[in-house]
């Protein structure tokens, strides 16, 4: 879950994960066998386990899906799932939706999982206390994969205790997920009733509803069933029920359980009894819950220890653990009591449960989900062993935990009325998860780091053509899947922070808690939201040009952000201000008619008067306006969109970036690091979209020698990779590498290579990314400092103190490049002994093309130690390199039919085409990859994700075409002379997403959009 800017989400797609010929992405970890604890992965491993950009859509899909890094990922394995799918999505409206003509009140649900092998079942008996509503003689619940007991079921009347009659029991499982119960007697509107059956549900392997899951302990298998209940169809699984967000219900839950395990839910054991007839098993009786969404209900039976806090808090905290990681759970119980009454302080609401309990569980679908007093997490993302983790793990732990925590309030508290606006919960706890982590660990700076982790992420995301708006329909399962992606998550976070920002922090926050305490314990719309606001803004006395609704809903109904022009007349001193909405491409085919605009709030500042913030509007009905008066004298700078607080891109005339440049170049601090990380983004960004010279986005660069804040260079290194990969061997490269060393010495040689215990959060992050460029670049200190590191490693290969986990990935990559066969030797065998991936990747980036071959035809054997879930990393890395790009091509034209004969068959071939689409940028290279298309046109024919790739590579030719000669004039007119370096060939080794020339992807999306 790392920050990067624009292009850096799009070099994302470079990372598909997929096992076999299924279009899926990446791979769920469900067996010991096949993938290592995550706890022994390498901090390029675990990268790899978060969402990545995605393979083709199944059944022709759109391709508006984006997996935000926060997402839950869902993943299936079964042909019938599959199938059900397909039978789902031919469902549209209300014909997947029920009918609401009874709703629940309470349920009593007894689940006894029988988790043995050969009997992965739950036996279960469910009572629902119902309201109706209006008069009906029909039933109608979700129910999916569970086998009923049909003499079980029955009806009451609750007013006199007489059972209606059941006439038909119609099962829609298969095709609605619904079943329907039909009664001779009408239920009359305004009387309460009783439904009661016995089921069977399937405890499946399938990580959702009620799932079975395993790990080793001792060399034997241990089982533990546990509960994935979020998105559209997941508790309709594990018990029947009105599976809607908005059909709030209290829910008393009784597990049944042998007596060597234990169990957890939302609330706390009452009681436990023995099951009769059941020797060895219990029942364990939990207090009702509070009124709460039934995709909310958590259950775990397990042989987990739990693991209490050492200090004190109102609420009681526990860990839920297998026994041989309970060492590992020492870090987020620091954290995240502290986050919770945080959070508390901060919504100035009492957390409502008597306990708070968190579950690291071996298998799960997702990162984590924020079950009310049971939050379950993918055991990577709670877990952690600080001292040999890196920082970036340790930092995202803690977000895991302050996004779910936030949850307990924004999700569980209030829950969103229908899926089509998960935003409510999610993009408020992306938000406040920021304030959250940074109240705990204040040394992150959190606050900082929001503009590069999620804004330019974000824009990324929402420069095509084919996003979608934040509040967007969804019906059927797979729609509202789809809408646990970026959009909802990142953008609805970054919509949050701009109302925060121009409504002010102090009437936001008195606001948020309005809205929270009318919508306790209920649903919400966006009109609530709006409202809550809107009436805090007219206590408060705040003035905005219209109602929050009316800005807000620009944002909310309809896709994209725009580019705020500002053209300034230096001799009125005002501006010509313009909104277009920004577009990575625009399809001249297009058929959208839709006029895109915005209220914005164009807030500025100036050189004359530092720090002060300025804010005028440009309305939703105003394709431009002038601004009479900027404040500023026709030799000072000025810029918008003060600190980055806004959702969009701005331009300026050249004179405000001459100005803007020189501004830089004498006193860069005078301009906010945000709006230095902005500059930066936005020039590069604009100019490789042929929005703005190149020569205006270079100049800005040259302060980059000054700049020793991470943000600021953060924020600019994909762009500056994209330059890199397509220059690479070209005249102009050695003026560009002049130029990189010039910028990247100063900052390299400000971190050094040396880490202290006492540097800065943000330190180790600038160092890791200073190094990796150092080191790239071929600067000496670095390299030598690398090739040390290795070395050392060599002669004592599982001595872990050796290599800093912040170092570990660039200190690899770089002593294989610079060694010789016996380093990379040494990369392999430790990758097939520990399956530690980051050793796999230095493999990847030898510079040898001997090795490189070698490397690739390993691959083929089952037996060489390479695991099929590295196959796609392997060759990405390998296509990457600027060396090994045209070795992956010779090896995917010339060893296809062994490919296809070996363990791979073809399921890889749509993936290792594209990846070696990245780095190519002429004709020859495109007639090359198209004959291979047309040869192999049943494989890669009809394949989106190869015209993803073929589009690439048309891009990058068009934009040699009209970049190269003019970043080479630029370069000829300003460098000075070269920094030394121990060797004049270029090294390329950074194989991960963030240097995989990002800005190459962009026209990726064009026509289409994302989907897992």
């Amino acid at each position: 879950m790392q920050q990067r800017s624009f292009v850096f989400l799009l070099a994302v797609a470079c990372l598909l994960q997929v096992e076999s010929s299924s279009p899926k992405s990446r791979p769920v970890l469900s067996s010991a066998q096949q993938y290592p604890s995550t706890l022994e992965l390498s901090e390029d491993g675990l990268s790899l386990m978060e969402p990545a950009i995605v393979p083709e859509p199944e059944d022709g899909g759109r391709w508006w899906y984006t997996p935000s890094r926060k997402a839950h990922i869902h993943s299936g394995k079964s042909k019938s799932r599959l199938m059900q799918s397909l039978m789902l999505s031919n469902k549209v409206d209300e014909d997947l939706r029920l009918p609401s003509d009874v709703l629940p009140s309470n349920y009593t649900i007894r689940l006894l999982p029988f988790i043995e092998e050969g009997n992965f079942t739950t036996d279960g008996h469910i009572d629902i206390f119902v309201d109706c509503v209006r008069d009906t003689n029909s039933i109608s619940m979700n129910a999916a994969d569970i086998t009923f007991k049909k003499l079980s079921i029955s009806v009451l009347d609750l007013s006199n205790n007489n059972p209606l009659t059941m006439v038909d029991f119609i099962d829609e499982q298969s095709t609605r997920e619904i079943v329907t119960i039909r009664t001779a007697e009408k239920l009359m509107a305004g009387k309460r009733y009783k439904i009661s059956m016995d089921f069977v549900s399937i405890l499946n392997d399938e990580l959702r509803g009620f799932y079975r899951s395993s790990y080793m302990e001792n060399g034997v298998r241990k089982w533990l069933a546990v509960t994935q209940m979020e998105a559209p169809s997941n508790t309709r699984r594990a018990f029947p029920c009105f599976d809607e967000p908005n059909m709030k219900a209290e829910f008393s839950i009784i597990l049944g359980r042998k007596t060597t395990m234990r169990t957890a839910s939302n609330m706390n054991i009452i009681s436990s009894t023995p099951i009769e007839g059941m020797p060895d098993y219990v029942w364990d009786y939990y207090e009702t819950t509070l009124k709460m969404s039934s995709y909310l209900v958590a259950c775990l039976v397990s042989e987990f220890e739990d693991v209490a806090t050492t200090t004190s808090h109102r609420v009681p905290f526990r860990l839920w653990v297998k026994p041989e990681s309970r060492d590992l759970a020492g870090y987020s119980l620091s954290v995240a009591p502290g986050m919770q009454e945080f959070y508390e302080s901060y919504f100035k609401i009492a957390y409502p449960l008597p306990k708070q309990d968190l579950a690291a569980i071996p298998d799960f679908s997702a990162g984590a989900m924020e079950n009310w007093g049971l939050v379950t997490y993918r055991e990577s993302a709670l877990l952690i062993d600080v001292p040999r983790e890196s920082r970036s793990r340790k930092q995202s732990v803690a977000d895991i935990n302050a996004h779910e925590l936030a949850h307990q309030w924004f999700g569980d508290l209030v829950t969103t009325d229908w899926w089509s606006i998960i935003w409510l919960n999610e993009g408020f706890a992306t938000y406040v998860e920021f304030l959250g982590t940074n109240a705990v660990e204040p040394d992150f700076r959190m606050l900082d780091q929001f503009v590069v982790r999620e804004l330019h992420y974000v824009f990324g995301v929402d420069a095509l053509e084919t996003s979608r708006p934040i509040n967007y329909p969804a019906t059927t399962p797979d729609e509202i899947t789809r809408m646990f992606d970026a959009i909802s998550y990142d953008k609805g976070s970054c919509i949050i922070r701009m109302a925060a920002d121009f409504i002010g922090l102090e009437t936001f926050n008195r606001g948020l808690t309005r809205y929270l305490n009318a919508r306790s314990y209920k649903n919400a719309v966006e009109d609530d939201l709006w409202l809550a606001l809107q009436q805090q803004v007219d206590e408060d006395g705040i003035s905005l040009p219209t109602t929050v609704k009316d800005i807000m809903e620009t944002w909310t109904l309809q896709m994209g952000f725009p580019l705020i022009t500002v053209t300034r007349d230096y001799t009125t001193g005002g501006a010509s201000v313009s909104q277009d909405r920004f577009l990575i491409r625009r399809n001249p085919n297009s058929t959208d008619t839709h006029v895109y605009s915005w209220w914005v709030p164009l807030t500025h500042t100036n050189g004359g008067d530092l720090l002060v913030r300025k804010t005028e509007w440009i309305s939703k009905d105003q394709p431009s306006t002038t601004i009479g008066n900027l404040g500023a004298s026709s030799d000072n700078w000025v810029i918008f969109n003060y600190d980055q607080q806004n959702l969009y891109r701005v331009a300026y005339d050249s004179e405000n970036y001459r100005l803007i440049a020189q501004q830089l170049m004498v006193d860069h601090e005078r301009i906010l690091d945000n709006n230095r990380a902005q500059l930066l983004d936005d020039a590069f960004v604009l100019a490789s979209v042929h929005l703005l010279p190149y020569k205006s986005a270079l100049d800005l660069s040259l302060y980059l020698k000054y700049e020793k804040e991470y943000v600021p260079w953060n924020a600019v290194l994909s762009e500056l990779s994209y330059i890199d990969s397509m220059l690479y061997s070209q005249p102009q490269y050695s003026h560009w590498l002049t130029h990189m060393m010039n910028l990247v010495t100063p900052y390299y040689s400000h971190v050094g290579f040396q880490e202290s215990t006492l540097d800065a959060h943000l330190t180790v992050f600038a160092r890791s990314d200073a190094m990796s460029w150092a080191c790239k670049l071929q600067i000496a200190d670095c390299v030598d400092n690398s090739k040390a590191k290795y070395a050392e490693l060599m002669k004592e290969p599982d001595n872990s103190l050796i290599l800093s986990p912040n170092q570990k990935s660039t200190i690899l990559k770089t002593g294989v490049e610079n060694g010789g066969q016996a380093e990379y030797d040494f990369a392999f065998t430790q990758y097939t002994s520990k399956y530690d991936t980051s050793f796999l990747i230095a493999a990847a980036s030898s510079k040898n093309v001997s090795r490189l071959n070698s490397l690739l035809n390993k691959m083929l054997d089952s037996e060489s130690g390479i695991r099929l879930g590295d196959v796609n990393n392997l060759f990405n890395n390998v296509a990457s390199n600027p060396v090994g790009n045209a070795v992956a091509t010779d090896f995917l034209v010339n060893q296809w039919d062994a490919i296809e004969q070996s363990w791979l068959g073809t399921g890889y071939f749509v993936s290792f085409f594209r990846y070696v689409c990245n780095r190519q940028n002429t004709q020859a290279q495109l007639d090359r990859l198209l004959e291979l298309r047309n040869t192999h046109v049943d494989i890669l024919g009809s394949s989106n994700t190869v015209q993803q790739g073929i589009d690439v590579v048309v891009e990058n030719i068009k934009w040699m075409e009209l970049h190269q000669n003019e970043i080479g004039n630029w370069l000829a007119d300003n460098i000075p002379p070269a920094t030394t370096t121990t060797q004049a060939t270029p090294s390329f080794a950074n194989g991960n997403a963030k240097m995989n020339a990002a800005f190459m992807l962009a026209v990726i999306f064009f026509g289409m959009f994302f989907k897992p």
